[in-house]
């Protein structure tokens, strides 16, 4: 009996649940309030499906999944016989987005950082992250006290006008720093090495005194950089406090710090696991000496130096770790470097963002590996420097990013375009000489394909020169450079009795050899005509003429230098060679050769010295023409008027046979916080000699050399680069037309 009654209250049991289970499956789904979005949209962002058990569970996950939408401002989901009821009301769409109060930053910047466009959904979270984003931009131009209050304005067919009221504050500026705990360094250098500086009438046109947070951070990071670098491992922040002052939007900052002890460097051991490397060798070349004062750039230098020697003698997978031990008693640090070959690991994919003008391609066939070769840092390193070579991005940045395979990572190449497009604009102006004007056009980047379109014209009361060229950099897809261009040039000086008109056309195809070396052929067509007028002299009519020039050159170039785009280091150079007489009624032989070597003298500064030279012959009884002489001046010998010195024929300046041009620069180290300025300081000699035309009569044309030194500014201004040279003439003939001041100026689009 009390068996029966045991399956009877299972069966009863099971019945219940079943019941149960029935009275909440979910036989129907049903959406309401929706007017953009179609119904089985929402039903898939719900993740629920008929036939699913109903639960307060699974009710709320739906309702969490369709908030996570962005997509609907109110969301109510009941569950009744057996039907689940969605009701929506959709959020609206954004019809137009202004700003109002708004005058220290533009509307354009302010839309780079909204996510929330026109006619994307509106969104209260969106909303919310733009507003931070835009403070952020507020705060970084040191406003910190900026209010932004978005309003909106409804519309018909739910569409809304989204408007965002800026109360902008007044800059935050730092109007005293104040450092406590030192004692090795004073306050005055350490705040040198800081960024932000204290507010003074000579920084009205500098933001370097503005507040800024993280400006701060990075300060103090540089304060610490800088002790460690002079002996004084141990240096901490204990605190630091940015404090408003009273009634002003001033702050004052306060840094107290623990310099530490100072310590020298101890005993330095080298150990590797890599057969090639001879580790005694190597430790006497690197700059960390036992017994001198701790700096710990100088180790970061040893362990690159360590994977340069490493990849040179052919291992790509290096891993370098330090060790650092203290010995108290004589306040030295022992630092043991060991050398392994690391993990090998390959390249999965190379993604480039940020290109919206130039095609992939063009960024790709810079790139020194291919998807799948051995990850290489050398050779990524080279590749980064290729692309900024191109010069047609303001930022180039390579990320290496973790993929789901250990021996596997993605290369993210994250350019910043800038404008390619140039209009220049050059003068030139000195006592001896009238003004002159140069106009150009140029476009680097020709339909973000890397070609190259230029046109050039030099105008003045009695000259005018036309350039125009086209160059393909990569035709075909393959490493083969083709150019071609044409070119007039028509003098009529009023000091002499003769006017001159040069027309030609040329074409050139340059390949590469090897990684580091490059060659070109090219062939020229021109004619020089001169034409002397009724009054001309004896000299001036042996002038006269027309000579047709065909010639057939090469250029040879070895680039050892370790960067294309701002070198440290290394040389590169360039042989050319001309053979006129295929063709024409001209004969000569032309060659020069140019030289440049490049070192580093201190982590600020840069040395480079440069060196070419040429020489022009006749032969076949014929003389080589004045036109294809060596000219001098204007940026080739600085502070001397371009093709205004050497041999003299009455007034006017015709180059000469023999040329050579030596110049030694360095880099200039202004701290000039609000301006992209690059200075360079140069010294140079030259001369320009030589007539083999004994017909041209008696003419000074012996060997002299001039020079000149003097300071060169490169502004790279958001109108466009400025180049100005003012050059001090040292050494100059009283024949030579002198330019102390050049400048030109030009302008992207």
């Amino acid at each position: 009996m009390t068996k029966k009654i045991t399956i009877y209250f299972l069966i009863f049991f099971l019945s219940g649940i079943k019941l149960f289970a029935s009275e909440n499956v979910i036989n129907n789904i049903i959406v309401e309030g929706t007017q953009r979005i179609d119904v089985e949209t929402v039903i898939s962002y719900s993740k629920i499906t008929e036939g699913q058990t109903y639960s307060e569970e699974l009710g709320n996950q739906a309702l969490k999944n369709l908030f996570d939408t962005n997509l609907f401002s109110n969301i109510q989901i009941s569950f009744k016989n057996n039907n689940l009821n969605i009701l929506l009301q959709e959020n609206p769409t954004i019809n137009l987005v202004t700003f109002t109060g708004n005058s220290k930053i533009n509307d354009e910047d302010l839309l780079i950082e909204l996510s929330l466009r026109e006619r994307s959904v509106y969104s209260r979270s969106k909303v919310k992250k733009d507003i931070e984003r835009m403070l952020t931009l507020y705060q970084r131009s040191g406003r910190l006290s900026t209010e932004i209050n978005p309003k909106l304005e409804l519309l018909e067919n739910n569409r809304v006008n989204l408007t965002y009221e800026i109360s902008e504050s007044d800059v935050a500026q730092v109007s005293n720093i104040v450092i406590i705990g030192n004692k090795v360094f004073s306050s005055s250098k350490l705040k040198s090495v800081m960024k932000t500086k204290e507010k003074t009438l000579l920084r009205l046109l500098t933001s370097s005194d503005n507040y800024d947070p993280d400006k701060l951070e990075y300060d103090k990071q540089l304060i610490t950089q800088f002790y460690n670098n002079n002996g004084y491992p141990k240096f901490k922040f204990i605190s630091s406090i940015a404090q408003l002052k009273a009634n002003t939007n001033n702050f004052e900052i306060i840094l107290t710090v623990n310099e530490g002890d100072k310590f020298n460097f101890g005993e330095i051991t080298v150990e590797s696991k890599l057969k090639k490397m001879n580790t005694e060798i190597v430790r006497d070349f690197l700059p960390a000496k036992e017994g001198n004062v701790f700096d710990r750039s100088l180790v970061k230098k040893s362990i690159d130096q360590l994977k340069e020697l490493a990849q040179l003698e052919g291992y790509t997978f290096i891993e370098i770790s330090t060790d650092f031990s203290e010995n108290i008693d004589k306040k030295s640090l022992n630092i043991k470097l060991n050398i392994n070959e690391g993990p090998r690991v390959y390249v999965n994919k190379i993604n480039i963002n940020g290109n919206t003008r130039t095609v992939d391609k063009v960024i790709r066939r810079e790139i020194n590996l291919t998807e799948g070769d051995p990850y290489n840092k050398y050779a990524i390193n080279y590749s980064k420097d290729s692309i900024k070579a191109l010069n047609y991005f303001s930022n180039v940045d390579v990320k290496e990013v973790n993929t789901n395979f250990s021996d596997k990572i993605d290369l993210e190449i994250n350019v910043e375009e800038k404008n390619t497009g140039e209009a220049s604009i050059g003068a030139g102006y000195s006592s001896a000489s009238s003004a002159s004007l140069t106009l150009g056009l140029s476009e680097k980047n020709f339909l973000g394909k890397g070609q190259k379109v230029k046109f050039q014209s030099s105008l003045a009361n009695t000259k005018s020169t036309y350039d125009i060229s086209i160059t393909e950099p990569y035709f075909n897809n393959k490493p083969l450079s083709l150019t071609s261009n044409l070119y007039s040039n028509f003098t009529d000086p009023a000091s002499v009795n003769y006017e001159t008109e040069d027309i030609g056309l040329g074409f050139s195809a340059g390949f590469p050899l090897s990684v580091d070396r490059f060659l070109e052929l090219r062939y020229s067509l021109f004619t020089a005509r001169i034409k002397a007028d009724a009054n001309a002299t004896s000299y001036e009519n042996a002038l006269a003429g027309t000579d047709t020039v065909s010639t057939l050159g090469y250029s040879l170039s070895f680039d050892k230098r370790n960067s294309r785009f701002k070198p440290s280091r290394g040389f590169n150079f360039k042989l050319n060679q001309d053979l006129a007489g295929l063709g024409g009624n001209s004969y000569y032989y032309r060659n020069s050769f140019e030289f440049n070597s490049y070192k580093r003298l201190s982590d600020r500064f840069i040395g480079s010295f440069k060196l070419q030279a040429g020489n022009i012959n006749g032969y076949n009884g014929k003389y080589s023409p004045l036109s294809s002489n060596f000219k001098l001046g204007g940026k080739k010998l600085r502070g001397f008027k371009s093709g205004k010195i050497g041999p003299k024929l009455g007034n006017s300046y015709t180059g000469g046979q023999y040329y050579y041009l030596t110049s030694l620069e360095t880099n200039i180290d202004l701290d000039l916080d609000a301006f992209d300025i690059t200075t360079t300081f140069f010294v140079d000699v030259g001369s320009v000699w030589g007539l083999e035309n004994p017909s041209y009569g008696t003419i000074d044309n012996d060997h002299e050399a001039r020079s000149s030194v003097g300071v060169n500014f490169n502004w790279d201004s958001a109108v466009g680069p400025i180049n100005i040279i003012y050059a001090n003439i040292i050494k100059s003939n009283k024949k030579d037309t002198t330019d102390n001041l050049y400048f030109d100026i030009g302008y992207n689009f």
